[in-house]
């Protein structure tokens, strides 16, 4: 065993000064920097592609919205449209008919055709001209812009014609008109059919109109009058637009954004060239048998990108990021929209800027290692004799030697600490030098993404007609006037320990419950509205004195559970919270306008504060952006501190509500035409009057739950 330990002790490796020195060099610094290197280039890449999701789902969430914004807007249309029709039919058959139907269609410029077709047959639709619509019946005046016509009832027989009349300038002087035998039977249209049937809006598959040769999707509204189906209001919505919309929110300059329906065949592209079917009556692609192979590839991929997005390389060797989102369930369409990114529009800035560094940090090496193999070589020869008159005095060789001058400081002590030394061992034999070892240890810790759950109230508030005040006022006085305004609600909101999370424009966002917490945080809030409504009122007598603009604030109030804290990205976050109480306060806030409240808040913050304020039922109401419907309330004051004759009027005002929630719209119709008689400045009466009137004389289905849908924030 010594006899192997000795051949392994011979057999240690030993390496010059100068390759010792480069292996440090290399070992502490390059490899290091290194590290480093391709760590940042990993973690900015990953930032950024995680950035490319929150692009992506974001643009996804805002093309849904806006894409199925667009239909539900000519399905707006056409269902007021059928509304008035049921109140009149016979209004139609006139030419005041058309113009209700002309005004319609300038409402959405995405409609290109608008009708009225009743089961006796008689149709009458209003449409745009345009230079395709021109080529399309050489009986159409050049300067033509607008076109109506009307189809006589099945009872005209054989002479049964279409009267068609064209106008440069809607209500102006008719440009031409003549009429023409037709068989056209409306009723057989898919759309016709479903409305009938359905008794509810019909959204029809996509078609080619064979006036313009443009993709169209036709709707369909039933009339329905006492009760019975008599027709339907139909619209032909142009494809274009969704298209162009697509196109003009592209996520990045190569992306592509499709959308397309359960079988695979392509509504709207950002690529025009997608939509090219290359066969002649072919309404639209299917997504599997395009062109494009990426897209192709990006489709076979999609349910991989149902959730978050995905990343993969294409048969080009192209990294792509794909994400898929379907329209939302009230749309009744199975339609989807996929994006597909090229992921270099993203990170590859960041590619090109890592290899640069690579190759900059290369030559930095190569220029760094050769400068220390020549220090290197320089001090190996110093240390080299160093080594030598070291080995020597271990020998106790203690000759004199020549002294050598270094510019190096330290070799130039340790040469005279040697000889130093030599006198020494001269005189007493022997010298043993020490050395010291020290070591620093830094630590630290640094905020960090994330947050917790917790039971908050949230306020949120903002001025009414703030837009109307400020158009009167300069850039400067609407900075001070806010600034003022701001303070003002601070101190209300900090009196009942309440923080202020941001200012969004005149809008303010604040918390109850974090970041400190706060019991009977809840009661906190409605004090904190009430205090400020109290402050503004007081500062309204002041600023009208003084010919200032006066301030009236909204605001909502919701209670419940959400997530605070450090939200944003790993560079750059705030403190703030997420969750749909946020929401849910962010609405009653604007559904003060609406009711003409100044306070609002929800069931949920009225049960949590007990019997401390006075509240006033309003609504039953489905807010934007929830799917479900939320008993909505006004916060009237604090308990004992309203005015008796307001409370009087809050509980006949709850009477009603309850003989309206009850379907009895009679008897909620007299009351609320009562109460609003004896106050008439009550705007929540005035509107439930008009709904209980307007349910009397047409009433509601038999699963009616009283929930009024809003569809504005």
């Amino acid at each position: 065993m010594e006899e192997v330990n000795a051949k392994f002790m011979c057999m240690r490796i030993r390496v010059s000064l100068g390759i010792f020195l480069l292996g440090i060099f290399l070992v502490l610094t390059i490899l290091p920097m290194l590290g480093v290197l391709v760590y940042g280039y990993i973690r900015n890449e990953a930032s950024a592609l995680a950035n490319l999701d929150r692009q992506v789902t974001h643009n996804m969430r805002q093309t849904v919205m806006a894409s199925a914004e667009m239909v539900e807007t000519v399905g707006h249309v056409v269902a007021v449209v059928a509304d008035s029709a049921a109140m009149g039919p016979v209004y139609f058959k006139s030419k005041l008919g058309g113009q209700v139907l002309w005004r319609s269609l300038k409402a959405a410029n995405q409609i290109d055709a608008i009708y009225v077709s009743l089961e006796n047959g008689f149709h009458r639709v209003v449409s745009r001209i345009d230079a395709d619509r021109r080529k399309s019946d050489e009986q159409i005046p050049e300067n033509a812009n607008w076109h109506s016509s009307y189809i006589d009832e099945f009872a005209a027989g054989d002479n049964r014609a279409r009267h068609r009349e064209f106008f440069e300038v809607w209500g102006g002087e008719s440009l031409a008109t003549y009429s023409v035998l037709t068989d056209l039977d409306i009723r057989k249209l898919p759309h016709y059919l479903e409305a009938r049937n359905s008794g509810r809006l019909a959204i029809g598959e996509p078609s080619i109109n064979p006036d313009t040769g443009f993709r169209v999707i036709s709707l369909g509204f039933p009339i329905i009058r006492s009760g019975k189906f008599i027709g339907f209001v139909g619209a032909n919505m142009t494809l274009s637009n969704i298209s162009n919309y697509l196109d003009n929110n592209r996520i990045s300059e190569n992306s592509t954004t499709i959308i397309y329906d359960g079988l695979g065949n392509l509504i709207a592209s950002s690529d025009p060239r997608l939509l090219n079917t290359g066969q002649k009556g072919a309404i639209t692609s299917n997504v599997a048998s395009i062109d494009d192979l990426s897209i192709r590839e990006s489709y076979e991929l999609r349910y991989l990108a149902r959730t978050s997005s995905y990343v993969f390389k294409d048969s080009e060797g192209r990294q792509l990021s794909i994400r898929e989102m379907p329209f939302p369930d009230r749309f009744r369409k199975e339609w989807r929209v996929l994006s597909v990114a090229s992921t270099d529009d993203f990170v590859g800035e960041l590619i090109r800027t890592n290899q640069e560094m690579a190759a900059i940090t290369g030559l930095l090496i190569v220029f760094l290692s050769a400068i220390i193999l020549l220090l290197a070589n320089r001090i190996r020869q110093a240390v080299n004799h160093l080594v030598t008159e070291f080995s020597n005095i271990g020998q106790f060789n203690l000759t004199d030697t020549q002294i050598h001058d270094s510019i190096v400081r330290e070799l130039d002590t340790l040469y005279h600490s040697k000889e130093k030394m030599k006198l020494s061992l001269r005189s007493f034999g022997r010298y043993v030098p020490t050395g010291l070892v020290r070591k620093l240890i830094i630590s630290g810790e640094e905020a960090k993404l994330g947050g917790e759950r917790r039971r908050m109230t949230i306020y949120f508030s903002d001025i009414a007609d703030f837009t109307a005040i400020s158009e009167k006022l300069t850039p400067e006085e609407i900075f001070d006037e806010m600034g003022d305004y701001f303070t003002l609600m601070r101190d209300s909101l900090s009196e009942n320990h309440g923080t202020v999370d941001k200012y969004i424009g005149d809008g303010i966002l604040a918390l109850f419950n974090a970041p400190i917490a706060t019991p009977d945080h809840e009661v906190a809030a409605c004090l904190a509205a009430i205090d400020g409504q109290k402050l503004l009122a007081e500062d309204r007598i002041q600023r009208e004195a003084a010919g200032r603009p006066l301030f009236h604030a909204r605001i909502g109030l919701d209670v419940g559970e959400v997530l605070v804290g450090n939200i944003g990205t790993a560079d750059r976050f705030s403190y703030t919270v997420i969750g749909d109480t946020v929401n849910i306060a962010s609405r009653l806030e604007g559904l003060c306008k609406f009711y003409g409240t100044s306070i609002m808040g929800s069931e949920a913050l009225r049960d949590a504060t007990g019997d401390r304020f006075e509240w006033r039922f309003l609504d039953r109401a489905s807010v934007v952006g929830r799917t479900g419907s939320i008993r909505i309330f006004e916060l009237m004051g604090e308990k004992g501190k309203v005015d008796p004759e307001r409370l009087v009027h809050r509980d006949a005002y709850e009477e009603a509500i309850t003989r309206y929630m009850k379907g009895e719209f009679d008897e909620a119709s007299r009351r609320f035409m009562d109460l609003s008689k004896r106050n008439p400045t009550d705007l929540a009466v005035a509107i439930m009057a008009r709904r209980a009137r307007k349910l009397r004389r047409y009433p509601p289905a038999e699963d009616w739950t009283g929930v009024y849908v809003h569809t504005k924030k």
